[in-house]
């Protein structure tokens, strides 16, 4: 069996800490044998900045980069490459004019990003995807490959962006959104759910026998997916309507009332 968790919204508390019973549902299943996998939209800093809650392996970046924690090696890393970013960057502005774009590059310990985006995402965002800022131009953005996008507008809010983001003419692209105030642009085809039938593929675990909990519009593909999927007490409406069952919130603790109720069972 493997259990594939979302991060914020799902495993995480709202002020992004873990809590007790949340680590304790997560050390018994390891202990029962049990693959918890994290599968976050976050790049690999926002998830080494939690410390060695999970051990095994992990799905970053929405599923384009696989990290084996045990030994620090990256699986796989998809990426857009330079003309694709480019096509999308100048539909998206075309679209919505002053949108402010950031790139996840390379191993992700980079960001190359436009001035403006710094002042729009607020501190608490940032904090839990740490990575180096390298202020840049828009030519200059657009001249290397990339992992991902992030998009922020000083205006318009989030949810508009992604909406009409979703709507655009952009081969190669994947529009999603955590719920923050950043969406997101990754590979075409590239989700949590490709992410994790890859790193099904590698612990030679059946669909049938995965467990996935999320809360966002980038969990969709990977609750769709799954064997069995939950979406948490607040989840985002797209998130509801494709999930199997609910779970309570993360404020509640929902991550563990489900693993708890699953090894209870085996």
């Amino acid at each position: 069996m493997l259990i594939a968790t979302d991060l914020d919204g799902t495993f995480l508390r709202p002020d992004a800490t873990v809590s007790a019973r949340n680590l304790a549902a997560l050390e018994a299943a390891e202990a029962a044998g049990v693959h918890v996998v994290p599968v976050t939209g976050r790049a690999i800093g926002g998830l080494r900045i939690l410390g060695p809650v999970f051990r095994q392996y992990a799905l970053v970046s929405n599923g384009a980069v696989g990290v084996d924690l045990s030994t620090g090696a990256t699986l796989f890393t998809k990426t857009m490459s330079a003309s694709t970013v480019r096509a999308y960057v100048d539909r998206l502005t075309a679209e919505i004019p002053g949108t402010v774009f950031c790139a996840e590059i390379g191993d992700s310990s980079v960001f190359l990003v436009e001035d403006g985006y710094d002042d729009i995402v607020p501190p608490f965002e940032s904090k839990n995807d740490p990575a180096e800022h390298v202020l840049v131009s828009r030519d200059e953005l657009c001249s290397t490959e990339a992992v991902k996008l992030m998009i922020v507008h000083p205006s318009v809010p989030a949810a508009e962006v992604y909406e009409r983001s979703r709507l655009l003419d952009a081969p190669g692209v994947h529009s999603t959104w955590a719920g923050f105030t950043v969406t997101e642009a990754g590979p075409a085809g590239v989700t949590k759910a490709s992410g994790l039938e890859h790193i099904c593929k590698v612990l030679g675990q059946d669909r049938a026998d995965v467990v996935a909990l999320g809360d966002g519009a980038n969990d969709v593909e990977m609750l769709q997916w799954a064997g069995t999927s939950y979406a948490m007490g607040g989840a985002k409406p797209e998130a509801v309507a494709v999930a199997d069952l609910r779970a309570p919130s993360c404020v509640d603790d929902g991550f563990a009332v489900v693993v708890e109720k699953i090894l209870a069972s085996r």
